[in-house]
């Protein structure tokens, strides 16, 4: 059982500071509770060239034993408190890392999560491979989707590249080709070409060859070095046919993905609900005002509002947020100077915020990395620190008006019957205006409101709650732009790296996926999303785009035409086998690289006090977001060159597998805490690219099969002349060097004459009817197959835009004649009071380099402080509330509390505009009130 922390120096006091505070380690774990890493650490401690510390913490721990007296004399000679390495460690496992209750109980689920920081209840580590499935919705439905669609996408594509097994034994037999240089499997399986020989053409030219892009010349060979006056001229030709049976193993795993991806749609719509009932949380019991009135700022007129209108309302809990957002932004950048001022005090100097220009002329000079990366020194900080002040104090001047009310009530059947009371038809609200509504459930008799289920607490964005639609859409152009640029840049690097090999292509590849998101989350800093579910969404779509055009359509777009079914490490199906064999090794090379690992293992034990220890100790941040697209991109890269790389499904499968192990152990034993997602991305991305990355696949394949065989050589009816009849010379091009290079070969009299033909089929769909009359290139069988293909990619495609025009069109017109809001599920009888661990939306920021987030809210009224979703062990919450940070703010608010009239000077709630300018959201709970009850 965890202790309750021993406080020597005054710990809680707002300006106390970590750097010289003795504090016993409030976590007591056995060792066997313990994650590997510390164990470790605990084992190597005892060097010093591991734990340059080791002696003084030694040193110190031995003055603590001491009695009273001892101990007294004893630390008054120690100047700097040591740092300790095992509480660095308890802060990782208690903090950062998720745990959950140990002594739970309950019917629907074995585990359930403890908040970070509790030390008043025994919490342990979720097990890595003991944590079932089903409980790892506890970090948001969007990860439990996450996860099982994982697990059933690796399947499906195992299966899937099994049904391509006869078309795996007709690419590596002598049917289609010789055997190769490679005998490796996967290139001996795919459509690779090693049968080719050069034929007449006696009407080709170079202009031919030059006139597509990307152009080369490997494809055309004359018999003059300089390829300019030569009288022969000659193309090479790909012996390698496809047919009707051939193709039929592809088309019958194009039926059963399909069949397969529509089940699992429906089969994660259960899943989410099934976890969406089995979690009980804030949202299930809450509603969101959109457009309240800019003056319905007390909490009590929304709650007599509320219980007024509806059969046994009780409302939980009630928080009015404002646009405030300048003001919170200039209070959080001042905390992160202050952090940084914190950071370059000595050691042996305790951080006074109240005199920081002190602090800034003892600060240390800045470190080489930090002076070129544009740090500010200790001056500078103390000069914007003061600028802020000065800004702050203006900010405080000015009212914010209210800009949404989240209401939390007691039970699921009272949210569900507001939700449905408010849900009004869009032709209501245009013909009748606020009539749309009785006038008892007109806000003041007269305000037609807008209410929504909101996202999770955590998941509220409460910076950007009241941004415009215009300001929105402004913010999304400029994103898309940026997107496309990154876009263009990329694949610019691709071009580069694709003309010195592919190997280095397909690293490029690679290195481009995994840096996109760092692009993608810069660009994203522009958008407003009112919650992390909606950014997460924004997000998947532009890194999803960047990914797709970086593994699929630019590899190909920068392979010439003719390098499709090349045998030889420069052309395309060994830079996709390189693509696939590179993302899978990486997997595990990044988790084992994981920057984590450095900092908790050589920077912390080496940081001079335990707040900067504890910093190297905070986890290594991830996006949900990120984890979808990398698997939406697998699976579209693998559709995408299914025709000529079929095991490519296999690589998949193996991929999904690998990233659902790796994704596990690092939520559970490396990631930092992220915001609860719900299933937004994972709506999107079974609605959209699926059905996206679907569409693709069956068009590639007609495409694909209607190009074959891949070399703009069409045959004629006319036999070869005599001057072509015997041994040649010639001279051909090497794409990658441009050497002029010498080839020996030899035609008969019975050879045929052909002609240069474009083979890349660009009409839609791909039919063998579009070859030109006196240009056919396919062969009667190969015909037969590409109708298949072509007219199930049309028929496809078209159930596609019908959709989309439903959705873009039809249904919003649908929406105008019908209720937006319908119950789904049975309610639960449990009462919000009742849910253990439940968190109230309750403003608050993270901020990089903090432990806990930034409350951005009045809490005065917050009875119950378990809400807030977590607990410092070390400090309250006054510390981290950012509305004591400036003392004349937090002066002006408690004068405003003593004058306020008598009913708000009783909730503490500063709402009195006259006296005091509304600077901050509020938050009120009644659940003391609730649990009498």
């Amino acid at each position: 059982m965890a202790e309750k922390p021993t406080e020597t120096t005054g710990l809680l006091s707002n300006s106390a500071s970590h750097w010289n505070t003795r504090v016993e380690n409030p976590y007591k774990d056995e060792p066997k509770h313990m994650t590997w890493g510390r164990r470790i650490a605990r084992s190597l401690s005892k060097y010093k060239w591991y734990y340059p510390n080791r002696d003084v913490r030694a040193e110190y721990e031995k003055n603590l034993a001491k009695t009273d007296e001892e101990k007294t004399r004893a630390l008054d000679f120690v100047e700097v408190v040591p740092p300790s390495l095992d509480m660095a460690w308890s802060y990782f496992e208690h903090i950062t890392l998720p745990r959950y209750l140990v002594n739970h109980k309950s019917d629907k689920d074995q585990f359930e999560r403890a908040q970070p920081g509790r030390f008043d209840v025994e919490t342990r580590l979720y097990p890595v491979w003991g944590t079932p499935e089903s409980e790892l919705a506890d970090f948001g439905i969007g990860v439990g989707i996450y996860f099982y669609m994982l697990r059933v996408l690796a399947v499906i594509m195992l299966i899937a590249g099994l049904i391509h097994f006869p078309m795996y034994e007709y690419f590596s037999s002598t049917d289609y080709t010789p055997p190769g240089e490679d005998d490796s499997f996967f290139l001996k399986s795919s459509a690779v070409c090693a049968e080719t020989e050069w034929a007449a053409c006696p009407n080709c030219t170079k202009k031919d060859w030059l006139m597509s892009y990307p152009s080369t010349l490997e494809g055309f060979a004359s018999t003059s070095s300089d390829g300019d006056s030569e009288p022969l001229t000659f193309i090479k030709v790909n012996d390698c046919e496809i047919g009707y049976m051939e193709t039929l193993p592809a088309y019958i795993a194009f039926i059963f993905i399909v069949i397969s991806i529509t089940l699992l749609r429906k089969w994660s719509r259960d899943k989410e609900k099934e976890i969406d009932d089995a979690e009980q949380t804030a949202q299930d019991y809450s509603v969101c005002v959109m457009n309240p009135p800019k003056d319905a700022r007390d909490p009590e007129e929304w709650r007599e509002f509320f219980v007024k209108n509806f059969e046994d309302c009780q409302i939980a809990c009630c928080t009015i947020a404002v646009d405030n957002e300048e003001l919170v932004r200039a209070l959080s950048q001042r905390r992160d100077y202050l952090l940084q001022l914190e950071m370059l005090t000595p050691c042996d100097i305790k951080f006074n915020k109240n005199n920081l220009k002190e602090m800034a002329e003892v600060a240390l000079p800045l470190s080489l990395y930090k002076w070129m990366t544009a740090y500010y020194n200790g001056k500078q900080l103390y000069k914007a620190i003061v600028e802020l002040d000065k800004k702050i104090e203006d900010l405080s001047h000015f009212s914010h008006d209210c800009t949404s009310v989240f209401l939390s009530f007691e039970t699921e059947a009272t949210q569900q019957a507001v939700l449905e009371a408010f849900s009004t038809r869009n032709c209501s609200k245009f013909c009748c205006g606020k009539h749309a509504l009785p006038k008892n459930l007109r806000f003041r008799g007269k305000h037609l409101l807008n209410i929504v289920e909101p996202a999770e607490p955590d998941s509220v964005r409460w910076q950007d709650l009241d941004e415009t639609r215009l300001q929105k859409a402004c913010q999304l152009f400029t994103t898309t732009i940026l997107t496309i640029a990154v876009i263009g840049f990329g694949g610019y690097a691709i071009l580069v790296a694709r003309r010195q090999s592919p190997w280095l292509a397909a690293m490029t590849v690679s290195f481009l996926s995994k840096a996109s998101p760092y692009a993608v989350y810069y660009i994203m800093e522009i958008e407003s999303h009112r919650s992390e579910g909606s950014k997460a969404a924004s997000q998947f779509t532009k890194m999803s785009l960047i990914r797709w055009m970086y593994t699929a359509i630019i590899t190909s777009c920068i392979e010439p035409f003719i390098f499709t079914l090349q045998e030889g490490e420069n052309y395309l199906i060994y830079g996709i086998y390189y693509i696939f064999f590179s993302e899978l090794m990486f997997i595990p090379l990044y988790a084992c690289m994981d920057t984590g690992n450095l900092y908790r293992h050589y920077y912390g034990p080496r940081a001079p006090s335990q707040k900067m220890m504890n910093l190297n100790f905070q986890g290594t941040a991830y996006e949900l977001s990120e984890r979808y697209t990398d698997m939406t991109k697998f699976l579209f890269f693998t559709f995408y060159y299914a025709a000529i790389f079929p095991s490519g499904f296999l690589w998949t499968a193996a991929i999904f597998v690998a990233k659902y192990l790796f994704d596990k152990y690092s939520l559970l034993r490396v990631w930092s805490p992220a915001p609860h997602m719900g299933s937004q991305i994972a709506i999107f991305s079974r609605k959209y690219f699926f059905t996206a990355a679907m569409t693709f696949y069956i068009l590639s394949m007609s495409y694909t099969f209607a190009s074959f065989p891949y070399d703009n050589a069409c045959p004629t009816s006319s036999q070869v002349s005599e001057d072509y009849i015997g041994n040649h010379t010639a001279y051909t091009v090497d794409d990658d060097s441009g050497d002029v290079v010498e080839i020996n070969f030899s035609i008969s009299q019975d050879d045929t004459n052909y002609k240069y033909c474009n083979q890349r089929m660009v009409a839609f769909p791909a039919l063998p009817d579009w070859q030109p009359v006196d240009s056919k290139w396919m062969t009667p069988d190969q015909e037969k197959a590409v109708y298949l293909f072509g007219i199930t990619g049309f028929f496809f495609a078209l159930i596609v835009i019908l959709k989309i025009l439903w959705r873009l069109v039809i249904s919003p017109i649908v929406s105008c004649f019908t209720k937006p809001y319908k119950a789904s599920g049975d309610t639960s009888p449990i009462k919000f009071s009742e849910v253990e661990g439940i968190c109230g939306y309750i403003p608050q920021i993270r901020m990089p380099g903090h432990s806990f987030p930034m409350l951005a809210c009045d809490i005065s009224g917050l009875h119950d402080d378990r809400l807030i979703g977590w607990k410092d062990p070390f400090k309250s919450y006054g510390h981290h509330n950012l509305l004591n940070d400036v003392e004349k703010i937090k002066e002006k608010s408690q004068k405003t509390a003593t004058e306020a009239e008598p009913k708000v000077k009783e909730r503490k709630l500063l709402i009195v505009e006259e006296a005091n300018p509304f600077l901050f959201s509020i938050v009120k709970d009644w659940r003391d009130e609730l649990t009498e009850s």
